[in-house]
């Protein structure tokens, strides 16, 4: 009897298991499989959870939609004005705050302007597309010290220096394709005797009413950023960002003996994007990284000037290059 009684116990404990077993096996972790391989079937159509939105008072929007199956998506904000594109992609079965939400940044230059916009909701592989709409009214703050957006025409303070040459371009400009907001800086022309064609200087003393730039004295935590672009067609442009320090504190910038970083852009023919973390700018002799002539400590918090450089090889011929948006970001590049 009592080696039943054994047999017996044994067997109830494997069934016991079994059934244990098979309990977990009727509900796995992750996804049911119809979620991953049904039917496909839209449920629910595509909602803004507002109509309007003011991105200037900090407010976003995010959009809804339901799927029978999980499945790819790709949803596209387009500006009826601007013609700015904003793309948010990912693979769900429903759209909500934490995979749909729009901020009023872009993907694809030009940036949103107060405007109404068409939304697209597409699934890769399915034949539905879903539509929608919201209304711009305040646009996106960048959170940014901005040295210049040219909305308003060039600051009346910075230094500008152009040389003699032919077809010379230095003007503040308007119309599409557009960068950033309405207005961009054009920088053109020919000079036959100098790889320099024009700069323009933006000093300390012209910031927050001559107390500078105000940047995070952490090299590692500053960038700059600006929005550049070349004449479709043309190779040989160069724009020189030069930053100098005042190392000992003097008040002003000694030539040949306090830090200069400096970085060349050599724009291509659509507007982009490009930022640069200030520990990583060099000192450059004609173009080649060298020793630095200062203390050789990025400090961005002693920044005494900015100069943008526009340059082109004198045997190359006309040059043409456009730029917006020049600014410094704390913590992360821009995000437009």
């Amino acid at each position: 009897m009592r080696l039943t009684s054994k047999i017996f116990a044994t067997t109830l404990a494997a069934l016991t298991i079994g059934f244990a077993s098979c309990d977990r096996d009727l509900n796995p972790e992750g996804p049911a499989l119809t979620d991953l391989y049904g039917t496909f079937k839209v449920k629910t159509g595509l909602v803004a959870s507002q109509a309007q939105v003011n991105f200037a008072n900090g407010e976003s929007v995010y959009f809804t939609a339901e799927t029978s199956i999980s499945t790819d998506f790709v949803l596209t904000i387009t500006g009826q004005t601007s013609g700015a594109i904003k793309r948010i992609e990912g693979k769900a079965r429903t759209l909500d705050a934490t995979n749909a939400l729009w901020q009023g940044e872009t993907s694809q230059f030009p940036t949103f302007q107060t405007e109404m916009c068409d939304v697209m909701l597409t699934y890769p592989g399915y034949p539905d597309t879903l539509y929608g709409s919201v209304q711009v009214l305040g646009t996106r703050i960048i959170d940014a010290t901005i040295l210049d957006d040219f909305e308003n025409g060039m600051a009346p303070e910075w230094v500008k220096f152009i040389q003699t040459g032919a077809n010379m371009k230095f003007t503040v400009q308007g119309g599409a394709p557009l960068a950033e907001g309405t207005s961009y800086y054009k920088m053109g022309g020919t000079v036959a005797w100098d790889w320099l064609i024009g700069m323009i200087e933006m000093p300390k003393s012209t910031f927050n009413s001559g107390a500078g730039f105000n940047l995070n004295s952490d090299a590692e935590q500053v960038y700059f950023n600006g929005v550049f672009r070349q004449l479709a067609g043309l190779d040989n442009a160069i724009i020189l960002l030069q930053l100098r320090e005042d190392d000992n504190g003097d008040g002003a910038y000694s030539e040949g003996n306090e830090d200069m970083w400096s970085v060349e852009i050599r724009p291509g023919a659509t507007w982009e994007l490009d930022s640069y973390k200030y520990s990583d700018l060099v000192t450059l002799v004609n173009g080649a990284a060298s020793a630095a002539i200062g203390n050789g400590l990025h400090e961005p918090d002693k920044l005494h000037r900015v100069s943008i450089l526009f340059l082109a090889n004198p045997s190359s011929g006309y040059a043409e290059c456009d730029t917006d948006m020049l600014c410094f970001t704390e913590n992360a590049p821009l995000a437009l």
